[in-house]
């Protein structure tokens, strides 16, 4: 696959800035011994799942959570809508931030701030408290999932940097595939407040790790003004490729969060299975997203990058439409809710890696900002989506293949209708 750098070497300096030579003058990483670059990969493994865990080893508690606090589904669903809003806003702000301060001390200090939030929900306060610290959490934990990415693009260029993400993609993969079905465990075992006090440990772990092991690994040479580093979102948020390549993946990626937020009731609480079977659901789709990003490196050696995301999307329109109509028609039970969501996780996560490696490679030399407004604004767009849909009060599930049906026609309308050229290659 292409590396990100080499997707953007034909992206001009940014406005403003000093050419690219005189900016990064040594390779990726050549300002760290090969002991650093080791310890800064070891603790980006540990560091990357943390976002994923703390947006999903909950959900196989959100039915409990409504029975616990007295509240409606949509007060619940509001609890990882309002993180996810956060967390995509955070990562706005991480981006800039780590890409002037470095990344141990911002990860750091937003951590410490995380494991107390967690502590505040495990100790069961009122629901709009839970909320606000959900909103806490999702701010905080953004910049040390912003950190911890760009660690790969501070230490490795070329064929290590492909490497190296497709360990982070795995790491960060273990987040929402395995937390949900140790978060169906937990519920069972100890109740709902259980997922936080484990956030909290993680955090804490984290925490001990920056503090440790993980050198800093940006570049000083490479280092700016804050405020000179948040302009530079102007430039990406009026790309003619950045953007439409963003809203794209926040609808894609609005698959998984739909299912994540309205999910959990229609398993749980209309059709009767517990939290660990949906843990275990949960398993199966996210090893199913996983799979589909593998899938997408082994095709796209063969047919052109545009021909997969055509396809994918297309197939995953078509499914989520005449899902819709079957489930209009009465046909809602869990084999006609799993097995065609299963479908569209690994059709759409097909996409993903073009779209994000395509993000980063137009900034290659802020590549904390780079991922960071990416990340946001998918975030934040697929929490916009999806708390629409959750609106929607219904017995059975076609808010949600309503919500796919649209998400993926959008998707296949950005990549397809304004993005066709770019992807007009097959991987190397």
């Amino acid at each position: 696959m292409r590396s990100p750098t080499a997707l953007g070497n034909d992206v001009a300096p940014i406005a403003g800035s000093a050419p690219r030579a005189d900016r990064n003058p040594s390779p990726h990483g050549a300002h760290l011994t090969p002991g650093q670059r080791q310890r800064a990969f070891i603790s980006m493994l540990v560091l990357v799942p943390l976002g994923g865990a703390a947006t999903d080893i909950y959900i196989p508690s959100l039915p409990a959570m409504a029975q616990h606090l007295d509240a409606a589904r949509f007060s619940i669903q509001s609890t990882l809508l309002v993180f996810m809003a956060c967390y995509g806003l955070g990562q706005i702000i991480a981006g800039p931030l780590t890409d002037t301060f470095g990344r141990r001390l911002p990860t750091l200090m937003t951590t410490i701030v995380f494991v107390f939030a967690s502590i505040a929900i495990a100790l069961a306060p009122p629901l709009w408290a839970v909320i606000a610290f959900r909103g806490l959490q999702g701010v905080f934990v953004a910049c040390s999932a912003v950190g911890a990415r760009a660690i790969v693009a501070d230490c490795y260029e070329g064929a290590e940097r492909a490497k190296a993400s497709n360990w982070m993609t795995v790491a960060w993969a273990t987040g929402p595939i395995l937390s949900p079905a140790l978060g169906g465990y937990l519920q069972l075992w100890f109740g709902w407040t259980a997922s936080f006090w484990f956030l909290a440990g993680w955090g804490t772990v984290v925490v001990l790790v920056v503090l440790l092991v993980l050198p800093e690994t940006r570049d000083g040479r490479l280092g700016g003004r804050f405020g000179a580093a948040f302009r530079l979102y102007g430039r990406m948020a009026t790309d003619r490729v950045y953007l439409p390549t963003a809203l794209g993946m926040a609808c894609l990626i609005s698959v998984m969060y739909g299912f994540e937020v309205m999910a959990p009731f229609y398993v749980q609480s209309d059709l009767k299975h517990g939290p660990v079977f949906y843990g275990h659901l949960q398993l199966v789709l996210g090893s199913l997203w996983l799979a589909g990003n593998i899938l997408n490196r082994f095709v796209s050696v063969y047919q052109k990058v545009t021909r997969i995301i055509t396809v994918a999307a297309g197939l995953s329109l078509v499914v989520s439409l005449l899902m819709l109509v079957l489930d209009l028609r009465g046909v809602f039970n869990v084999v006609a809710l799993a097995v065609p969501a299963g479908a569209i996780y690994l059709l759409m996560a097909m996409i993903w890696p073009n779209g994000y490696s395509k993000c980063l490679g137009r900034f290659p030399d802020a590549g904390g900002s780079a991922n960071a407004l990416v990340s946001g604004l998918f975030i934040v767009v697929s929490a916009i989506f999806t708390a629409t849909a959750s609106l929607f009060a219904a017995a059975t599930a076609w808010p949600m293949w309503l919500l796919y049906a649209c998400v993926t026609a959008v998707t296949l309308v950005c990549f397809r209708g304004f993005l066709a050229q770019e992807f007009d290659y097959k991987v190397r």
